[in-house]
């Protein structure tokens, strides 16, 4: 055999998994398309919400507190994404990456401090 061109047994059963797995999908979508009606109707052409009919305006302004707590759960989970490998080596950074990381989690408190005084996530006002 030349280099390049051997391919061991033990990945033939991933290869024929991935062929049937093809060949099985394109068939299901082939044999819908031959099979289904093809006439539409006004009900079929409607909107689906959950069952129930469409209602009021099609373009409806949400609340911009969605927004903010989304935001702030993109900003705080992309901070747990830094600090979980940051935690599995942290023996080996030493004093740079300890105070590196300490200096980062100091920049997310202080957002989270500025979102507070902002009131950011009081979405009803005391009175």
């Amino acid at each position: 055999m030349t280099p390049g061109t051997y391919l061991p047994i033990k990945y033939l059963p991933v290869f024929l998994m991935l062929i049937l797995a093809t060949i099985f999908s394109v068939a299901a979508i082939f044999i819908n398309q031959l099979l289904s009606p093809k006439k539409k109707t006004a009900v079929k052409l409607m909107a689906y919400e959950s069952g129930n009919l469409p209602s009021g305006e099609v373009r409806e302004r949400f609340f911009i507190g969605y927004y903010v707590l989304a935001i702030l759960f993109v900003v705080f989970d992309v901070e747990l994404v830094f600090l979980f490998p940051w935690a599995l080596t942290f023996n080996s950074l030493g004093f740079l990456g300890f105070w590196g990381m300490l200096f980062f989690i100091f920049l997310i408190l202080l957002g989270y401090f500025y979102e507070i005084k902002k009131e950011a996530l009081e979405w009803l006002k005391r009175s």
